[in-house]
């Protein structure tokens, strides 16, 4: 059973919006690294530009930093998250947010070295492209995550904290958080945009999102026959723009897997190829390249989110 819980409402605050959200495609100053949108709104005709500052302060920055919570019951009882804040960032202007959920590490030390790297892969293009990222480092005793099948708290009580946590630290502008998962925590991405699993990181509250070599039927459609599955994205309120990375030789591209189906269902529902869902196919295995993450910054700041 995949719990939403109401524990993850209290604890947040945040529920979906009376109204849908709606994605808000950004004139292209708005990929660029500086921070001074509200001087720069208007440059393109025609342009809208939403800005929701979280008005966070006080989290140590720039740079590499750590921070600490404490959830009674998950994991060893205190929980990690890996971040980077680039040079530019100033908690007067709103900056963007990703947050990147690692794969399955073997053992809670592993987690923490795999949160690391995606934090410091990530880091390649913030310190440039000016956004804050996020790595929480996942709480299962096999170095991955406790999704929503697990009793409370996991680590979907953990990721709705961690948000929180961040939007009251630093100036997170709200209109402007992405998602992006690899392997099991693209599964987990996959889980939280399709089946809103965690209110804040639901399709009314992330601009889009991304997977690296993970499949909607490892989480989010498991125990669905096909017309179920399809079915999630059919009935799905805003088509979130969504970009897959897949490598050749990654066991998850073909069968059993078959995560090459994924974007078909995605434009079956209504997604459009090549714009609103994006699909990447590389020479490589079951992994991330550096180089990925430029391209996938490029797509996700294409897009804000407008209440």
């Amino acid at each position: 059973m995949r719990l939403a819980g109401n524990l993850l409402l209290f604890l947040i605050g945040l529920g979906p919006p009376a109204d849908a959200a709606t994605t808000v495609r950004l004139p292209t100053w708005a990929c660029n690294g500086n921070s001074d949108r509200i001087f720069r709104h208007g440059l393109q005709n025609g342009e809208f530009v939403p800005s929701t500052p979280s008005h966070g302060s006080g989290g140590a920055a720039p740079g590499q930093q750590l921070r600490t919570l404490t959830i009674a019951g998950l994991g060893s009882g205190t929980q990690k998250v890996h971040l980077y804040l680039p040079p530019n960032y100033n908690p007067i202007h709103p900056a963007p947010l990703v947050i990147a959920l690692h794969g399955t590490a073997g053992n809670p030390v592993n987690a923490d070295l795999y949160a690391q790297d995606v934090r410091n892969t990530w880091q390649s293009v913030a310190v440039s492209r000016g956004f804050i990222v996020a790595a929480p480092v996942a709480n299962g005793a096999n170095g991955t995550w406790r999704d929503g099948s697990s009793a409370m708290p996991n680590d979907y009580t953990f990721l709705a904290a961690v948000l929180a946590d961040l939007r009251a630290a630093y100036n997170i502008d709200d209109s402007r958080i992405q998602l992006w998962g690899f392997s099991s925590g693209g599964h987990v991405a996959h889980d939280l945009l399709v089946n809103g699993a965690v209110p804040a990181l639901d399709e009314f509250h992330v601009a889009s999102y991304a997977v690296s070599a993970g499949r909607l039927f490892s989480l989010a459609c498991l125990g669905d026959s096909e017309t179920q599955c399809q079915q999630r994205l059919d009935t799905q309120a805003r088509k979130l723009p969504f970009a897959l990375y897949l490598g050749t030789a990654d066991p998850m591209y073909g069968p059993p897997y078959n995560a090459v189906d994924d974007p078909p269902r995605f434009e079956t529902a209504g997604w459009v190829m090549y714009d609103t869902v994006s699909y990447y196919v590389f020479g490589g295995g079951h992994t991330y390249e550096p180089g990925h993450f430029a391209d996938l910054w490029n797509f996700f700041c294409r897009f804000a989110l407008s209440p």
